[in-house]
């Protein structure tokens, strides 16, 4: 089962609260305007909700009379279509759902592009490695063929990235014994029942989920090659190879290359520029506080703005903060 870009049941399971709010986005807003910012921030296991909330704690201390809603979704597929239904204002996620939907390409094929979902700021990379029991006799990607294997959950970033990489490899899920979509967690007790053989799921590393079971359980790691992901990076430009050198996890004794895209922070167009620049501003010049959420926000930089923006243009209040601040020449880098 591939993800398909339709509004999913989670929408069922947001506070009524959220959804609630007026939608006050087409109105103009200045300084002490009430204004309430609705942010879609994927599953509370993830490091990028932490940073979410984070962003909450910052805005409503800066911007008096704008609340920030955080609310728990399945992850970034499904929360850049909640900012393309007018659900939620802002959302974070995998660059696979933000590039597709605002592109109107790969995992939203055969639908209209959504120019209106842009960028706000950039998160973290979040490589989508292999993960074996101890002992296992699974050595690199090909081994898995034929073997059960569980990703992320439909909905997710990293399920996208996963099953995308998984096609453009020219494979599909009967290629597998079976593929269970499912949350890390769920994912990890059935690597551990035996019940899959590996495990093909990340996020900032080190992920506490996964340190855990390196702790627990002395699980191992797998790697890609690079001939392998190299018709995944020339057909999906969103994702990148990335390596993860060794000794991140104590059970990692060699370098990793994994799939990789982006985790960001994504935007509509139609929150009022000033909110977003004043936005912005704070959140970027506290990145030292959403350092204490977690440690991925140390590599922060201008080069991962500017990356960001070859990929979906910057809402024009944020582009203007990060053009002031000399990181951006325009909307688009």
């Amino acid at each position: 089962m591939t993800p398909t870009f339709r509004r999913r049941a989670v929408l069922a399971a947001l506070p009524a609260a959220a959804l609630a709010v007026p939608a006050l986005a087409q109105r103009r807003w200045q300084p002490g305007d009430r204004f309430t910012l609705r942010i879609a921030a994927s599953q509370p296991v993830q490091p990028i909700y932490s940073i979410s909330v984070a962003q909450k704690t910052i805005i409503e201390r800066t911007l008096p009379g704008v609340r920030v809603d955080v609310i728990a979704t399945q992850g970034g597929i499904e929360n850049a279509n909640l900012i393309k239904a007018g659900d939620v204002e802002a959302a974070n996620g995998n660059t696979a759902g933000a590039y597709s939907v605002h592109h109107g390409r790969f995992e939203a094929q055969g639908e209209r592009p959504f120019p209106d979902l842009l960028s706000w700021m950039p998160g973290y990379d979040a490589p989508q490695g292999i993960i074996v029991n101890p002992n296992s006799p699974v050595r690199g990607f090909a081994d898995l063929r034929g073997r059960r294997i569980a990703l992320g959950p439909v909905g997710s970033g990293a399920e996208a990235v996963v099953t995308s990489t998984i096609r453009a490899l020219g494979m599909t899920d009967r290629d597998f014994g079976n593929v269970l979509r499912t949350d890390p967690r769920q994912a990890f007790n059935s690597l551990a029942a035996g019940n899959v053989e590996a495990v093909i799921w990340g996020t900032a590393h080190p992920a506490g989920a996964i340190t855990e079971q390196v702790t627990t359980r002395n699980v191992g790691f797998v790697s890609f090659t690079a001939e392998e992901l190299a018709p995944v990076t020339r057909d999906l430009p969103y994702i990148n190879a990335a390596r993860l050198p060794a000794g991140v996890y104590a059970t990692q004794t060699a370098d990793m290359l994994w799939p990789s895209a982006g985790v960001h922070h994504w935007i509509g167009a139609r929150v009022p520029e000033e909110l977003v620049y004043r936005a912005t501003k704070a959140i970027w010049e506290a990145k030292d506080e959403l350092v204490t959420r977690h440690a991925s926000q140390r590599l922060l930089s201008p080069e991962m703005v500017r990356a960001q923006a070859a990929m979906v243009p910057f809402h024009p209040g944020a582009a203007r903060y990060f053009i002031e601040a000399g990181v951006l020449r325009n909307a688009q880098g």
